[in-house]
């Protein structure tokens, strides 16, 4: 795992399931590395994106 998938799922950890918006916000990452780390996170099976009704929602996957 990168340091950068470790950042993303440590702020997971603390606020499962968020809003995809708000993590990446929290997150601090460029859109290259966001799009790279969330698609690492779900390949790892640690993260799922859950389409709702009015949002992306991230939800950790233990």
């Amino acid at each position: 795992m990168s340091d950068d998938e470790k950042a993303v799922y440590n702020l997971l950890k603390a606020n499962s399931p968020i809003d995809l918006n708000t993590l990446k916000t929290q997150s601090g990452l460029s859109n290259r590395k966001w799009d790279k780390t969330i698609k690492g996170l779900t390949k790892l099976g640690l993260a799922k994106v859950i389409k709702t009704d009015d949002a992306l929602v991230v939800e950790l996957q233990e």
